[in-house]
């Protein structure tokens, strides 16, 4: 029997014993996830938009907490179990005492009494030293320039995943990678002193910067906010793009919050389409001048009214005139829809319709945020009836906010359209920096015509029957459209006011886009959308120094 014992110790010890003690390490060790800090989120200037901060959520064990008794220096006993604990963390977690206490009564050996304590806290709380308290370590996404840009931002869900905005487009790479800790347990269910330790590092993310200029931008959005409120609008949008690149330099949405988790927000000037109303009269006449069928200067008899056979009814003007010769450049100033069929007449549809799809209508720009509208371009062919005139003045379609920049920073570009992009780089985890690839640029009508339209668009800001008076800047010519489009939803009636252009008009650098959907106060483009433009156009020509511009030359005549 001696015998069979001493094997079986030899056997216990020697043979299985590194076995049976990795077992029983198992039963008492268990593993848990290291947060990794998540990327920021920056300007193009550096500034940060978004960032992670080390915090730390506090739990309690709550049968081990039964058992605390607090010691004064002198070893006398000063209060035992929950509810002294709860006195002792009460003025530190920010929490009434009694509330507290009860989060530390039950059964539970691991439950959360608060999340996301900042660092300075959790130190005063850990030299306390009460058996049953816990904690892991979390990151907390915070937001430097509150709601600047809070729609692009975007937000992250309560795993820590992006949920839209860039948080969601570059969630991958903003996550990084979770470390693991492992620690020992006691039977009773409590951490074992100096048993945490961390075996995996966790890796951090990495970091996006954007187009945007936060100083602009942040002015912006206050401002749209403010004209938003002044005409009552269902909401705004702004986009300033650089004309030359493409860059994205200002998304504004009105009335945006502090990102939150709770209330995920649109990016309207993305995910919203309108009818752009009378700025897509720029189009028509883009398409005619390219196509050589019209000059700036060809005369029209233009009428109040007129009414084509197959159009179901007159097409107006919004204000009675009478029956007077113009230019094309005088009705592109004086915007009235009668001359704009004339003009549109000259073209086919099949031809209007190919140069607006060269334009990006009717497809998403590929801008990097999720849940892009690509508008709505019915083909040629379902062009009829009123149709096929409303949508020579911007009516029958749709566009976004952004598409609409896209089209001016086009005209401002030489007649080249580089898609918009909001994202200038970013920086991977191992700290290496990458571009995006440039996107492939597209000659949507002749350098000539494109400076043509941009010169006759000069006419609707300083001309003597321009509608855009109200958006002139000391020191700069502007070039622009004005838009009002009629519109009707779910029975329920309104306007779209629009007004578009570039800055300064003699070395184009701003392709800028204004929208306020369904204004009930002075809607009208011309009392709202332009003075608007006009406002904004003076903070980013002071803010992004950009030159005055020469002296103005002579422009086409709007008369005959």
């Amino acid at each position: 029997m001696l015998s069979l014992c001493g094997v079986r110790l030899v056997s216990l010890q020697i043979v299985e014993g590194p076995t049976l003690a990795a077992e029983g390490q198992a039963v008492r060790t268990q593993r848990s996830d290291v947060a990794a800090r998540r990327g920021k989120i920056m300007d193009a200037t550096g500034v940060v938009l978004a960032d992670s901060i080390l915090t730390y959520d506090i739990a309690v064990n709550q049968v081990n907490i039964r058992s605390y008794v607090h010691y004064d220096k002198e070893g006398n006993v000063v209060g035992r179990g929950p509810a002294e604990a709860a006195r002792q963390l009460a003025g530190l977690l920010d929490m009434d005492a009694a509330e507290l206490g009860g989060l530390l009564i039950g059964d539970s050996t691991y439950s959360y009494i608060k999340r996301n304590v900042d660092a300075v806290t959790f130190r005063q709380i850990r030299a306390l030293n009460i058996f049953g308290i816990e904690w892991e370590t979390v990151y907390q996404r915070i937001y430097p320039n509150g709601n600047t840009a809070a729609s692009v931002i975007g937000t992250i869900d309560a795993q820590g995943v992006g949920s839209s905005g860039i948080e969601s487009q570059y969630d991958t790479l903003l996550q990084g990678t979770p470390g693991a800790e492992a620690f020992e347990i006691a039977p009773n269910g409590a951490v074992m002193p100096g048993g945490k330790k961390t075996i995996v590092e966790p890796t951090d993310g990495g970091s996006v910067t954007l187009t945007l200029h936060a100083d602009l931008q942040h002015v912006v959005q206050k401002l749209l906010d403010e004209r938003v409120n002044q005409h009552n609008a269902d909401w705004g949008a702004v986009v300033i793009q650089d004309v030359s690149t493409g860059q994205v330099l200002v998304m504004a949405d009105s009335n945006l919050t502090e990102p939150n988790r709770s209330k995920v927000q649109p990016v309207s000037a993305v995910q919203y389409a309108f009818e752009p109303g009378s700025v897509g009269k720029v189009l028509t006449f883009a398409t005619a001048l390219d196509a050589g069928v019209i000059s700036p200067t060809s005369v029209f008899t233009v009428p109040y009214s007129i009414e084509p056979p197959d159009a179901g009814g007159p097409i107006v003007d919004f204000h009675d005139h009478p029956t007077e010769p113009l230019t094309a450049t005088g009705i592109l100033a004086a915007s009235f829809n009668t001359g704009t069929v004339f003009v549109g007449e000259k073209l086919s549809s099949q031809q209007r319709y190919d140069m607006m799809r060269k334009f990006g209508l009717g497809e998403k720009t590929g801008i990097e945020l999720p849940g892009e509208s690509s508008g709505l371009l019915p083909p040629a062919s379902q062009w009829v009836g009123r149709d096929r005139y409303v949508n020579m003045f911007g009516q029958a379609y749709m566009i976004s906010a952004l598409q609409q920049s896209s089209i001016m920073a086009t005209l401002g570009n030489g007649g080249v359209r580089t898609p918009p992009r909001i994202v200038k780089s970013w920086t991977n985890a191992d700290g290496t920096v990458e571009t995006p690839e440039a996107p492939e640029p597209v000659q949507v009508l002749s350098k000539d015509t494109a400076a043509t339209v941009v010169k006759m668009m000069e006419s609707v800001v300083v001309g003597d029957i321009g509608t855009a008076s109200t958006a002139r800047v000391d020191g700069y010519r502007i070039a622009m459209k004005t838009g009002t489009a009629e519109i009707v939803v779910q029975g329920d009636s309104g306007l779209v006011s629009t007004s578009a252009g570039v800055v300064p008009a003699d070395a184009p650098r701003l392709a800028i886009s204004v929208v306020l959907y369904k204004p009930k106060s002075g809607g009208v483009s011309s009392w709202s959308a332009v003075p608007f433009f006009g406002d904004i156009t003076r903070q980013a020509v002071r803010i992004l120094g950009i030159p005055a511009s020469e002296p103005a030359t002579d422009l086409y005549p709007t008369r005959p």
